[in-house]
């Protein structure tokens, strides 16, 4: 008993699981034509219906442990590549690794919880070889495994709006940063204390409450406004342009979105309080 197995990507992973992994001894035949890898696997000997069995299925588990770790990157690359032909290099590497963290993380419909993504892959494997012995491994995926290829498009399309968002994110803060930079002091110091409920208070070093002359309607409660807390903080501070930041966070979870984008904004301006009377007196009211 034989199977053949054809890929576009090399072989070398199924020589070396079958030499680590496989149970029953076979022979290995390896060659290349058209720009295409083959790879005979040849079952030794006169084996039963039941050693036959564990062959194929054995070959259907290394085939698609080759899917998930060798050819899906492939997949991913060749698709984004398509779709997107100003992205570069790096970029693309970057959008299929976070791709493959997606289905990793098991979201995707097609793969079941707690189960390895490489099985439902091997279930249709297992029964494609009970008729077959030969795969092209390169259309088996286009055309017997759909919705696997349609998850994949689907993580590569979350990938792309994440890393889209960031890049967008960056360059937002590389433009604050440009503001900041460029701005004469106006305030020595500025305590930004972020209040349980949302919202923020701003000082100045001597206490006195920031909502005269730079932050008139600048004190924000979460409660009754649907203004975001964080931009119009952010807009404060720059308008304020204050040589040091202390920061009072009780509850630095739910800030830390703020908190993130006051320090790539304002570097090694921004100090965090450790502990204060102002601080113990918001953790008072958690």
């Amino acid at each position: 008993m034989e199977i053949t197995l054809v890929s576009s990507q090399p072989v070398d992973f199924f020589i070396n699981e079958v030499s680590k992994y496989f149970t029953l001894q076979v022979s290995l035949h390896q060659w290349q034509l058209g720009g295409f890898n083959f790879l005979r696997l040849i079952l030794n000997g006169r084996p039963s219906p039941k050693v036959r069995k564990n062959f194929q299925e054995q070959v259907a588990e290394i085939v698609a442990a080759f899917i998930v770790h060798c050819w899906e990157k492939a997949l991913l690359t060749g698709m984004l590549s398509n779709l997107y032909e100003d992205l570069e290099d790096k970029e693309i590497e970057e959008i299929c690794e976070r791709a493959r963290s997606i289905l990793e993380r098991g979201e995707a419909s097609f793969f079941q919880s707690r189960q390895w993504r490489g099985e439902p892959i091997a279930v249709e494997l297992k029964n494609y070889f009970q008729e077959h012995s030969y795969l092209n491994i390169d259309g088996f995926i286009r055309f017997r495994l759909p919705d696997y290829y349609l998850e994949l498009e689907r993580a590569l399309e979350e990938a792309l709006d994440e890393f889209l968002l960031e890049k967008e994110y960056d360059e937002f803060i590389r433009l604050l940063r440009y503001f900041v930079d460029a701005q004469e002091i106006r305030v020595d110091k500025v305590h930004v204390v972020l209040m349980p409920g949302g919202g923020f208070q701003l000082y100045d070093g001597e206490d006195r409450n920031l909502n005269g002359d730079y932050l008139q309607g600048f004190v924000v409660d979460m409660g009754e406004t649907e203004i975001n807390y964080e931009d119009l903080l952010i807009s404060a501070l720059i308008t304020i342009a204050p040589r040091q930041i202390v920061l009072h966070a009780a509850d630095k979870g739910r800030h830390r979105n703020a908190i993130n984008t006051i320090k790539s904004v304002f570097g090694d301006r921004v100090l965090a309080c450790t502990g204060c009377k102002r601080c113990r007196q918001i953790q008072r009211k958690l």
